[in-house]
Parts: structure tokens; sequence; C-alpha cells
């Protein structure tokens, strides 16, 4: 296993790391503490959960595992707050008290003293973003949080958010979390470019698309029973995400690579997206014991730029205005824009 920089900062992630939102949906228990063993044995040690991770179980799953482990302090533990932990008005979002209220909740359930790194879990219009950096920074200063970081952000907001803890001389914004694979590349226009010219790691969520880049699912075969696919409270149904011949064109140029490397499809299309510049940690989940140690393998190789130029053809996206209006007339690589 590899460790990389969260941005700017001198924390080290590894470049793997364990998403434990099934926690308390279909992994219990010992199983789930089973599973964490596997990742830390690895060498992993970022683990990455939420306050709304089925009604907090996932959190109290993580820190019951915690309390046996006696290298707990060498372990990176990142959690989330936004979306609803109850019934009331104030028990969402990104108000001060709703904030403060889920911080000590997250930290009387993982059993620490302090998160290492807590995350605003999506982009809330309802609440001036002074209000929101101000929380993080009195969170700072009373040692509840060690670093803070955002998920599901617009690059517009990021960079006002970026300035404004600039300007007023307070702790800057450590981490991005996003949606990022083969499938989904738009991060490349803006998104990314900005964690790398402004510091911000970057944490991909979603690394195989919701399955699709395991190979499960087959073109004009009926997905497998049971399947995600088309359910409606999905959120990655979109085409963007998951349809129409991109994703077969991308999948069958996926499967070439793999069958060529001698590595499951999962393998390859994490271990593209971890060459990818500015990737900290690529996220990763499991039901099981062997879909984690296949997961995990994909630290163990790299893939060569012929590999990786033959899967951004597959999975390009075309660009819309001015980006490639840029793409044409630029002077320089440097554009924000994809390079494939």
């Amino acid at each position: 296993m590899d460790y990389r920089y969260l941005g700017s900062t001198g924390l080290m992630l590894s470049s793997v790391g364990f998403g434990t939102q099934t926690f308390g949906w279909n992994i219990f228990g010992k199983d789930a503490h089973r599973l964490l063993d596997i990742y830390v044995d690895a060498g992993g040690n970022y683990l990455d959960t939420a306050d709304s991770y089925n009604e907090g179980e996932s959190e109290k799953t993580l820190g019951a595992w915690l309390k046996g482990r006696a290298d707990h302090q060498d372990l990176v533990i990142g959690t989330k707050s936004y979306f609803p932990t109850g019934n009331g008005p104030n028990r969402r979002g990104q108000s001060r008290i709703h904030i403060f209220h889920s911080v000590e909740e997250s930290l009387r359930r993982l059993g620490v003293d302090a998160i290492d790194l807590f995350q605003y879990h999506c982009y809330d219009g309802a609440i001036s973003l002074e209000e929101t950096l101000l929380t993080m920074e009195c969170l700072i200063q009373a040692g509840k949080i060690r670093y803070f970081g955002i998920s599901n952000y617009t690059p517009s907001t990021m960079m006002k958010m970026i300035m404004t803890q600039r300007q007023a001389g307070r702790h800057p914004i450590a981490s991005l979390q996003l949606e990022y694979s083969l499938l989904v590349r738009s991060p490349e226009w803006d998104l990314l470019p900005v964690c790398v010219n402004e510091g911000l790691g970057v944490l991909t969520w979603s690394p195989l698309g919701g399955g699709w880049l395991t190979g499960k699912y087959k073109r004009n075969q009926a997905p497998p029973e049971n399947s995600r696919v088309g359910r409606k409270d999905r959120w990655d149904d979109q085409e963007e995400q998951r349809g129409g011949d991109r994703t077969w064109r991308v999948l069958e140029t996926l499967q070439t690579v793999s069958e060529k490397r001698g590595v499951p499809m999962s393998q390859v299309a994490l271990n593209w997206l971890r060459k990818k510049k500015g990737v900290t940690t690529v996220l990763v989940g499991a039901r099981t014991s062997e879909q984690l140690e296949t997961n995990l393998g994909c630290a163990g190789w790299d893939m060569d730029d012929e590999e990786e130029a033959i899967l951004d053809e597959a999975s390009a996206v075309p660009t819309p205005s001015p980006y490639n209006f840029i793409r044409r007339y630029s002077r320089t690589t440097d554009d924000g824009v994809s390079s494939s």
C-alpha cells in the first residue's frame, strides 16, 4: 500500500480508503469487523463514514471495532454531516446548531476524542458560507476536529470558500470528496484542477460506478436479481453515470485491458483512478472479504501509459463550452480540461 499527502496538509492517507456506508445496512457486527481487519492488515489507514449512514449505525460499528485496536491512533477517521439525522427542523444541513450537535454525536458513536477529517457532506444553499466556515474554525479551535473538508460542491462555491478562509487567516479546507470514475469524468473540467492548484486532497467515491465497472452487467442482458439498477432511490442512474453506448464502450475496453493484464475489471478501474493527477485516496466498499481483497489488489500494480490512454479514449466525455473552445486554442495543456 502506498501513502499520499492529503493536499498541502501533512496528513498522509493510504491510496485506497475504506468506505463503511453499508455497515448497519447489510453488514453487521463481526462481519464488518472482519472487513476492517482485512483492510488495515493490508496497510490501509483511512476509514470513511457519515452520521447519516444507517441512522448512525455505521459510526457505531466502526467505533466498537476501534475500541479493540491498539493501533487505533495510527488510523485516520473521516466522517461527514448534512443529511437528516432526525425529524426536527434543525436536524439537517450546515447550520451551527446542527453541526455542533452532529459532531458531538459522532464523537460519542466513534468513541474518539477528535475527528481526524470532518467533511460537509453536501453544499447547503440555505446557510451562509460564513456561518459554515466559522463553525469549522470553532470546532478546530475546540479540538473537536483536526482537519475539515467538503463533499459534493461546485467549483465556484469551493473557490469562494478557499478564498474566504485565506483572506480571514483561518484554517484552510483540506480536501474535497467527489464522485469520480471511468463513467463520471466531469470533475476533470474544473474540480480536480482547482484542488491541484489550491492544495486540496481528493477522495473519490463510487469509483466502480455503483458496480458497473466490476463487469456484472452485460449488454442486452437483464441486470442481476436485486440489482441496484433502476431503483427509485438511486442517485446515479443519469446518463453521465450509467447509460447509453458510452457505458458499454467503457466496459468492453475495460474487459480487454483486464484480460490482457490477467486481473479483475474492478482492479483495472481502480488502478486507472489511482493514477489520475490530484487523487489522494480511492474509496472502496465491500460486502465480502473476497470483494475487499480483490479491490485492495489495485494497489499492488500500476498500469502503463498505453493502457491508461486506451481507457481515457473509451471513457472520454464531450466537453461543453468554453472547455471545448479552450482545448482548441489554449497555448498550454494546463487549462483545467481533461487531456483525453
